[in-house]
């Protein structure tokens, strides 16, 4: 990539972040939404203008930055038990979260700038109308109860995939696509609409996958239901 069009980009992320956080409300920081899970290597939350080395156990609160360099790597659970895994070279922000047990109405928004994803919707997945977002400076992904995942790190475009689960959709300015079945992907591209569905080959799937698993020791880590 040439230095010009690695500036070009720089200037969209910044724009883009103080787009995302000037668009959508956020509450005090003061309240937790979250818990840091594992983390791989030395990833850090920017806070109040202030970085911090992340840690497990570690709360999480709205307008985190998360930021992984290489080798490193962050799994965090949410309130409503979403968890999100953040590969490396990755800037995650929590936008705005509103959950309460027992309530239809909740809302998850996020704001990836570049890097890679893996999302496994909680109880705000299972909702009868769910509200969660991802946003990225090309396109915003949306859930319909599923475990997906969303990167730039194949090429410049973001990669989309569902997992499994019910559905993602995938929308910008110039159109909209939904994934249906597992395996299924898009690209999109800056300026564009979102590729035609198309199935992923075994090895882009293991690649992904591969790009959002923590190790735990000498083994693989993604969900584990005992955290």
């Amino acid at each position: 990539m040439s230095v010009k069009l690695r500036d070009t980009h720089y200037r969209h992320a910044q724009l883009f972040i103080a787009f995302v956080l000037t668009v959508f409300p956020v509450t005090s920081w003061a309240e937790g939404v979250g818990k840091v899970i594992l983390t791989q290597g030395h990833p850090i939350v920017e806070r109040e203008g202030q970085h911090l080395l992340l840690k497990r156990n570690d709360a999480l609160f709205i307008k985190d930055t998360l930021i992984t360099s290489t080798d490193s790597k962050v799994l965090f659970r949410l309130k409503d038990r979403s968890t999100i895994s953040l590969a490396e070279n990755t800037l995650f922000t929590l936008t705005q979260y509103d959950y309460k047990e027992g309530s239809e109405k909740s809302i998850s928004r996020f704001n990836m700038l570049k890097g890679a994803f893996r999302t496994l919707t909680g109880k705000i997945g299972k909702q009868k109308e769910p509200n969660f977002e991802i946003h990225t400076p090309v396109a915003t992904i949306g859930v319909r109860g599923t475990e997906f995942w969303g990167g730039f790190i194949f090429s410049d475009s973001l990669d989309v995939t569902m997992l499994k689960g019910k559905g993602v959709y995938i929308t910008n300015e110039h159109g909209t696509v939904e994934i249906s079945k597992p395996g299924e992907g898009t690209m999109v591209s800056e300026g564009q609409a979102p590729s035609p569905i198309s199935v992923w080959s075994q090895k882009k799937l293991k690649a992904a996958e591969a790009a959002t698993s923590l190790r735990t020791g000498s083994t693989p880590s993604f969900f584990d239901s005992s955290y």
